[in-house]
């Protein structure tokens, strides 16, 4: 939210729309290329829903058109802030979440325990399953 009112003060709002259909052309793409990836890598996980693989691969297409047409038509140094921007999650990413650095667990526990309180929420109970569904003819 802050972000995006800080984009728009030197701008419009056309440029704020352009810069997040950027990214998020950019992950569209990112999700269908990994719905082939696990296509093909996991193939024991369980479906609800089958895509096909082509509809998967036209979406990849579509999507990097949509995401290079902007900077090959006209290229502006802002694609590179948004993608840098983006590229940062995964500074972040790494430690918290894939290594699961110990220390911030302690700053977060009270954190987490307050917010649920206060938003009078929990964890579930039982870890949610996927059930293959039946098949009805």
């Amino acid at each position: 939210g802050l972000l995006a009112i800080i984009y728009t003060i030197p701008a419009n709002i056309e440029v704020l729309i352009n810069y997040f259909s950027f990214a998020q052309w950019g992950f569209y793409g990112l999700t269908a290329l990994a719905l082939i990836v696990m296509r093909f890598t996991r193939k024991d996980l369980p479906r609800p829903l089958r895509i096909p693989v082509v509809f998967a691969g036209l979406m990849v297409l579509i999507s990097c058109y949509l995401v290079l047409a902007p900077i090959i038509d006209k290229p502006e140094v802002e694609y590179l802030y948004c993608t840098i921007f983006i590229l940062s999650g995964l500074v972040l990413y790494y430690p918290f979440v894939y290594r699961k650095v110990r220390w911030m667990n302690r700053f977060m526990k009270p954190i987490t325990k307050h917010l649920q309180l206060l938003l009078e929420v929990v964890p579930p109970e039982s870890p949610l399953t996927i059930e293959k569904p039946e098949i009805v003819q």
